[in-house]
C-alpha cells in the first residue's frame, strides 16, 4: 500500500515539489497585423485616390489644364526638381527658423503662465486673442514693417507655431494635482525638484500633441506668408506658376508642401515614442 502511494506521489519518493509546467511565452499576433492594417489600409486609399484622379484626367472628364493627371505631376516633378528644390529651401529655412523659435516662445511663455497666477491672468487672454488675428490680413502688414526678407515669413510661422505649443504646456504643467505637490514636499523635495521629476515628466505627452498640431501648420503658414510678398519659396513659385497657367507646377508644389508636413508631423511622433515611452505605452494596452 505504501508502495503504490510512494509511486503515485512524486512529493513523496523525491522530497521535493514537483516542477511547474512550463508555459510557452509568445508575443500576441494580433500586433504585427495592426500594424500592417495601419500602414496598409492609408497606401490603399491613396493608390485608389491617385487611380481615380488618373482616370478622370485620362478621360477628359476634367481639361488637363484644369486637373493635371498624377503622371503629368510626378513628370514636373523629376523634370524641374532643381527649381523645385532651389524654392522648398527657402520654404524650408522660413519653418524650422520658425519652429524653433515658436517651440521655445511657447514653452517659456506657458511655464510663466502655469507656474504664476498673475501671468496667466493677464497674459492667457493675450495669447488666446492673438490667434484671431487672420493670417492674410497681418502677413502684408508685417511686409510693411519688415519688408519682403525672410523676416516677416519667420512671424508668421512663429505665430502659428507658439500657440498649441503654449497651451500644452499650460495644460501639461497644470494636470498635476496638488495632492501629488503636497506629498512631494512633505518628503523633502524642494520646488525644482518637483518642477524637473514630477511637473515637466506629466507636460512631455501634452506638449508633443501641441508640438504635432503646429508642426503639421507650419508649412502652410510659410507658404501664406509668401504669397504676400516674395520672389523665392513655394509660395512664390505657386502664385508664378498660377499665373502661367502652369498647373502641374501648382500641383507639384502642394505635394512638396504635403510632404513636408506629414514629415514634421511624423518627426514629432518619433521624438515623442523616444522621450515619453510611458506614456506611449499607456496609450497601447
Amino acid at each position: 500500500m505504501s508502495a503504490v502511494s510512494q509511486r503515485s506521489d512524486p512529493q513523496t519518493a523525491s522530497g521535493t515539489a514537483p516542477a511547474a509546467p512550463r508555459t510557452s511565452r509568445r508575443a500576441p499576433r494580433g500586433r504585427p497585423f495592426f500594424l500592417r492594417v495601419t500602414f496598409l489600409a492609408p497606401l490603399a486609399v491613396i493608390l485608389l485616390l491617385l487611380g481615380v484622379w488618373q482616370f478622370i484626367s485620362a478621360t477628359g472628364i476634367m481639361d488637363e489644364l484644369t486637373l493635371p493627371a498624377p503622371t503629368t505631376v510626378a513628370e514636373s516633378l523629376w523634370v524641374d526638381r532643381a527649381m523645385y528644390w532651389d524654392n522648398a529651401k527657402v520654404t524650408l529655412t522660413e519653418i524650422v527658423i520658425g519652429i524653433v523659435i515658436g517651440i521655445t516662445l511657447g514653452v517659456l511663455l506657458g511655464i510663466a503662465i502655469a507656474l504664476q497666477r498673475v501671468l496667466r491672468v493677464a497674459l492667457y487672454p493675450l495669447v488666446v486673442g492673438s490667434q484671431s488675428l487672420p493670417v492674410l490680413a497681418l502677413a502684408p502688414i508685417l511686409v510693411l514693417w519688415l519688408g519682403f526678407g525672410i523676416a516677416p515669413k519667420i512671424v508668421i510661422v512663429v505665430q502659428i507655431i507658439f500657440f498649441p505649443v503654449t497651451v500644452a504646456t499650460i495644460q501639461g504643467l497644470s494636470s498635476v494635482s496638488s495632492e501629488v505637490l503636497v506629498f512631494g514636499r512633505s518628503l523633502g523635495a524642494s520646488s525644482w525638484t518637483l518642477f524637473w521629476k514630477v511637473r515637466v515628466p506629466a507636460m512631455l505627452p501634452y506638449f508633443f500633441g501641441g508640438l504635432k498640431i503646429a508642426s503639421s501648420y507650419a508649412a502652410v503658414a510659410a507658404v501664406i506668408a509668401e504669397w504676400t510678398g516674395s520672389d523665392r519659396g513655394l509660395g512664390a513659385l505657386m502664385l508664378r506658376a498660377n499665373s502661367d497657367y502652369n498647373t502641374e507646377v501648382v500641383f507639384g508644389s502642394v505635394v512638396i508642401i504635403t510632404v513636408i508636413g506629414l514629415s514634421l508631423f511624423g518627426l514629432a511622433s518619433l521624438a515623442e515614442r523616444k522621450l515619453t515611452p510611458w506614456a506611449h505605452a499607456s496609450r497601447e494596452r
